[in-house]
């Protein structure tokens, strides 16, 4: 009598087995039927609770303006203080080096052109290989999927918020792809590659790929070189665990692997893979301040702050107006609003969204 592929396997490893094939057929399930979810119940939750749930979410994901860097500057254009919650400058595709735009597809998600919201060869291959080794060692999301987490823990205010945006539940991911079909009806691919680019965190108090050029490289975006873009595109997967500032040789391993799968998919020569992983990673940190207290004008700094905490122009209440001066943009005001009461030598900001907020105010 032939031998099945479970004989010999402990019930436990059998049951594991089985379950990844139930959660294959869920996910097939929810995309062939809309996300009614018919499988959710051998998964150990309630089909109707989630239905509900899902069923209840907005049809599309409201994605409001990315935080950003304000700068306060004198009469003559000079930067006398940066004001941030996040260091970040967005960027549009067109500014960011071709090279990273390919290093981040190939290492994250190099089926993005071709498929939808879900990547389905790339979770089920993804449910298995982690069943396999016990723990999770490949991501099976999206680029578009993991733009949605990035955008719903960005715009989380409460705990509570935050906990659901990082959950990790089917639950949570069946909220995610819903939104994600969402985003992919709505935006091209350049618009949400571009957007994950200016979300994503990179470690060491960067936000998006701008600042983490500029902090790590000391060059722009569109500059970026294979190294220097391997190593970034490495870097969002666990920032922290790879942050090269404090672990070269961990950030060097994954910036490896980066090259690595971009030589396997043809998108760079070996030659030119293996002649990038012999160098050094290269780093010119450069950190950015924050706040008054590290600018060389502090107490002309902190006027203008005060001045702008007064303004009911830039917010209903003192929190609204701190907000917008620490992100540059406020959900309730766009950022091309100018304030309506300032003294007579403020310039109003910059009326495009993709640039930094600036403040500037003659001494």
């Amino acid at each position: 009598m032939s031998r099945t592929r479970f004989d010999g396997l402990p019930p436990g490893k059998v049951a594991s087995h089985l379950g990844v094939m139930l959660l294959v057929a869920a996910v097939l399930g929810v995309v062939v039927s809309g996300l009614a979810i018919p499988f959710a119940g051998v998964l150990g939750f309630s089909a109707r609770n989630v239905s509900e749930t899902v069923n209840e979410l907005p049809q599309e994901l409201e994605t409001e303006q990315l935080p950003q860097r304000t700068e306060v500057k004198d009469a003559g254009g000079r930067t006398i203080a940066t004001l941030y919650d996040q260091n970040r400058v967005n960027v549009p595709l067109r500014q960011i080096s071709r090279t990273m735009v390919e290093a981040i597809v190939a290492i994250e998600d190099y089926r993005f052109y071709q498929h939808g919201a879900l990547d389905l060869k790339g979770t089920i291959r993804a449910l298995f290989t982690n069943q396999a080794a016990g723990g999770v060692t490949q991501g099976g999301s999206s680029i578009t999927q993991q733009l949605v987490k990035l955008t719903l823990l960005n715009q989380a205010d409460t705990d509570e918020e935050r906990k659901a945006a990082t959950d990790d539940t089917y639950g949570r991911k069946l909220r995610e792809l819903r939104y994600a079909i969402a985003l992919e009806k709505r935006h091209s691919k350049d618009w949400i590659l571009e957007r994950y680019l200016n979300t994503a965190y990179f470690g060491d108090g960067a936000y998006g790929v701008q600042a983490a050029a500029q902090h790590f490289f000391n060059v722009n975006a569109k500059d970026l070189n294979l190294r220097q873009s391997a190593l970034l595109a490495g870097l969002v997967q666990s920032p922290e665990a790879y942050n090269p500032t404090r672990n070269k040789p961990q950030a060097t391993v994954r910036r490896n692997v980066v090259l690595d799968r971009m030589a396997q998919l043809g998108v760079i020569t070996e030659k030119e893979a293996d002649q990038a992983k012999d160098r050094k990673l290269g780093l010119r940190v450069q950190e950015q301040p924050n706040g008054c207290v590290n600018s060389e004008a502090q107490f002309f700094c902190d006027y203008v702050v005060r001045w702008l905490m007064t303004d009911p122009a830039l917010g209903a209440d003192q929190e609204e107006r701190r907000r917008l001066i620490s992100t540059a943009a406020s959900p309730s005001r766009p950022p091309s609003t100018c304030a309506t009461r300032r003294p007579p030598t403020t310039r109003c900001p910059p009326t495009s969204t993709r640039t930094t907020s600036r403040s500037a105010v003659s001494p």
